[in-house]
């Protein structure tokens, strides 16, 4: 079956995958119809104002209009049949861009005979090559109308679907309200969504292409899918096609990072790399800012997952983002580790709640526990009650008892000590129960100076002994020479706690702290915790490039060897961009660094970020590979 944008063409077939290249793009017909929707789906008129999010396209004098969907004040979704340069392609070539053709959007006018809503320029289009899915860019950003919140997971088969659209119905060619229909999924295969209507009324038609499929979760309406192809039985006119309420979506819920970056939404990021899944090959995560959500006045972070495929870290997924309550990403500090002990790593973050009324700080512990396919909703397991200056902590997970379960560790700046005139340092130790965290217990404060603000850390099992060990990388400042001198320090992880420290490392030549960024892992493979440095070496003399370095110190179990430079940027690398973790992302026993890079802002006014993994190859790194690049993957 295909529609022509002007004409109704029926072909039937008695096989499935006839509704390949079935167009649901409108045509808008008569010249009293004019500024009139092509249709809408077979089922009865949306409640007023409900669905507000749907909106309606129409593009210049070409006789289209379809449906859309409303995923960011300034951003719709879309079937790319909408803007098809050839409709006889499926799902059409779009030229990425401004629209070929000038194109109106009304937003949130669910009655076409009000003047309600909002009327906005569709000024730049972003197609994905991969699927029947264009994003819109409108001229300006739609107030006070919420977009519609995404689904993160698909529908499981036999789930009820609704579906909106502005399109052809069973009684009306060009209806003058936004109309909805129910489907129950048949399948999910790839991109495409597969449901059939829930009765001979509800069916997907003409006019429909690109408006929104959603699934309920826990009470809210979530965007799963846009419409794409159906068999149309119902719909008006097309008696030819029977009684057949077929349709096939195109998915969202599986590229929500994509649709999120094309947005702009994140503006930094944070990684943290593990085994999140429990399949032996670690995986990357990301904690994103969505910065200040003007339509709820929250504050919004999300969670971005990269699964490790054995050769490389995936495109991303978004599988968690906060909306009920408001998050501030810069009042978060991420460190990841197995909290429960069940094979899967986990996420905590430390929180920053502010001040009481009295003037005391207060912070808060929370974890993201892996389901395996995801992360749970976040759960406080830890809120001071005495001051506790979340500004003056910096946090680091690992197994410090060896009892299978990560603890947390928190080394503390108490500034500068009263009575001894010292700068003064604690460590604390919150003890993993399984389901949560014992209350925390000082185990160390520092007895000679040691400046909290001179610190970088890094946890790992450094001797080999099955305990996670706390690695410091320490500022000593400047010789009168005016050589930069830095050391490493361990914090040895022991049955009852964390032992003193002891320098087990101090540089001999130069080494700037300041330009240093430590990442830990097992790069060798031996069974004893490594220490990477990515160093930022400046401008090259010259290349006249942004130069950068990684250094690896090898663990000898009872200290480190001397650090080796295992690669240096051939191309442009500026260090101030590049975020490094570790994981063993291939499975294959040697830990690798990842590095998520930020590559600014780009004429588009748009921020685009790389994954990069640097392979361990026992004695090395093999040259950083990019798996990741938004928002083109």
């Amino acid at each position: 079956m295909f529609l022509d944008p002007g004409i109704v063409h029926v072909r039937i077939t008695t096989r499935p995958t006839a509704l390949t290249g079935a167009v649901l793009v409108g045509a808008l017909v008569a010249a009293s119809l004019a500024g009139v929707p092509a249709a809408a789906t077979t089922g009865g008129p949306a409640a007023k104002d409900s669905l507000s999010f749907t909106a309606r396209l129409v593009l210049g004098d070409t006789q289209r209009a379809c449906s859309a969907v409303l995923v960011a004040p300034q951003w719709l979704a879309t079937s790319a049949q909408c803007f098809a340069d050839d409709l006889a392609q499926s799902p059409g070539h779009v030229t990425a861009g401004k629209p070929r053709w000038k194109t109106t959007a009304t937003i949130g006018r669910t009655d076409l005979t009000t003047t309600t809503g909002q009327v906005r320029e569709v000024v730049e289009l972003v197609p994905r090559t991969d699927r029947d899915l264009v994003m819109a860019r409108l001229d300006t950003p739609t107030t006070g109308i919420t977009p519609v919140p995404p689904a993160l997971t698909p529908p499981a088969p036999g789930e009820r679907l609704t579906t909106a659209g502005y399109g052809r119905t069973r009684e009306e060619w060009a209806p003058l309200a936004l109309h909805t229909a129910s489907g129950v999924t048949t399948s999910v295969d790839g991109a495409d969504l597969v449901t059939e209507g829930a009765s001979a009324s509800d069916a997907v038609c003409a006019g429909d292409a690109g408006g929104p499929v959603l699934r309920e979760v826990d009470g809210t309406l979530r965007l799963v899918a846009v419409n794409s192809r159906s068999w149309q039985g119902g719909c008006y006119g097309m008696d030819e096609a029977g009684t057949r309420t077929g349709a096939v979506s195109t998915r969202l819920d599986d590229i929500t990072a994509w649709v999120q970056q094309v947005a702009s939404l994140p503006q930094q990021g944070l990684p943290v790399g593990g085994d999140f899944d429990g399949d032996g090959k670690d995986d990357a995560a990301v904690l994103y800012d969505y910065g200040l959500d003007g339509s709820t006045g929250k504050r919004r972070v999300a969670l971005w997952l990269h699964s490790g495929d054995g050769g490389r870290l995936s495109a991303p997924r978004v599988v968690w983002q906060s909306e009920e309550s408001s998050w501030t990403w810069s009042h978060v500090k991420l460190v990841p580790g197995d909290f429960d002990g069940d094979g899967k790593d986990d996420i905590g973050v430390l929180y920053d709640n502010g001040r009481n009324a009295d003037g005391t700080y207060k912070s808060a512990l929370w974890t993201f526990t892996s389901t395996g396919e995801g992360f749970a909703e976040p759960q406080r397991v830890w809120q001071s009650t005495g001051s506790w200056n979340w500004a003056a902590s910096l946090p680091v997970a690992g197994d410090f008892d060896g009892d299978g379960k990560a603890d947390v560790g928190v080394l503390y700046d108490y500034g500068k000590n009263a009575t001894t005139g010292l700068q003064e340092t604690g460590l604390w130790d919150f003890r993993s129960t399984g389901s949560g965290f014992a209350a925390p217990k000082k185990v160390w404060t520092s007895a000679t100076s040691w400046t909290w603000s001179h610190i970088k850390t890094a946890a790992g099992d450094f001797d080999g002994d099955g305990k996670d060990d706390i690695g410091v990388l320490y500022d000593n400042g400047k010789d009168a020479d005016g050589a930069f001198r830095t050391a490493w320090w361990t914090f040895a992880g022991t049955r009852d706690g964390l032992a003193a420290p002891q320098r087990v490392w101090q540089s001999t030549s130069s080494w700037n702290w300041a330009l240093s960024r430590p990442v830990a892992g097992d790069f060798d493979g031996d069974g004893k915790t490594d220490v990477g440095v990515l160093y930022d070496n400046g401008k090259n003399a010259t290349s006249g490039l942004a130069e950068t370095a990684l250094w690896t110190f090898a663990s000898t179990g009872s200290g480190f060897a001397a650090p080796k430079k295992v690669w240096t940027s051939a191309t442009s690398w500026t260090w101030s961009r590049a975020l490094p973790f570790g994981g063993d992302f291939d499975g294959d026993g040697k830990d690798d660094v990842g590095a998520l890079y930020d590559n600014g802002l780009g004429t588009d006014g748009r921020r685009t970020y790389g994954l990069w993994r640097f392979t361990s190859t026992g004695t090395g790194v093999s040259a950083p590979v990019r798996d990741w690049f938004s928002p083109l993957s």
